[in-house]
């Protein structure tokens, strides 16, 4: 009876045939790097807020940006197993990740196009008050 030799996990290799692995340590590693990324987005609002208060708010927002991409990266690359999937796959995610990128820098200059601070219009104004109504004589217990 022929048995099929499977490849040895001597060598540190992540790759078993057609599917892949990611060890334990890799996923310690990321998580460790997930809760340095969390850490320095609170660190960088808590300086931001405390120590710059007059920073412009296009600053901060492109620093919690670039962090949420870092760790939006680290998930996709090892969470969702792109790491190890097929090149096929890692060409679809990649180019799933460009378009949104695409489509946030299109939706962040339509934004910032708007305007500071924004402008009056129709949609931006206070309503104006509505007059009280009287209540009939009777009132509803004359039902």
């Amino acid at each position: 009876m022929a048995t099929m030799h499977h490849a040895s996990h001597e060598g540190g290799h992540e790759r078993e045939g057609n599917y892949g692995h990611i060890s334990v340590r890799t996923y310690w590693m990321v998580f460790i790097s997930l809760m340095a990324l969390m850490a320095l987005t609170v660190g960088a609002w808590y300086v931001e807020k405390t120590f710059i208060p007059g920073m412009p708010e296009i600053i901060g927002v492109s620093i919690a940006m670039a962090i949420a991409i870092a760790k939006t990266a680290l998930i996709i690359y090892f969470f969702m197993h792109v790491k190890v999937s097929s090149r096929l796959t890692q060409v679809f995610a990649m180019s799933a990740f460009v378009w949104l990128a695409i489509m946030f820098v299109i939706i962040m200059g339509d934004y910032f196009s708007k305007g500071w601070p924004a402008q009056q219009g129709p949609l931006t104004q206070a309503p104006a008050p509505v007059a009280a109504v009287a209540p009939p004589e009777a009132g509803w217990r004359a039902l």
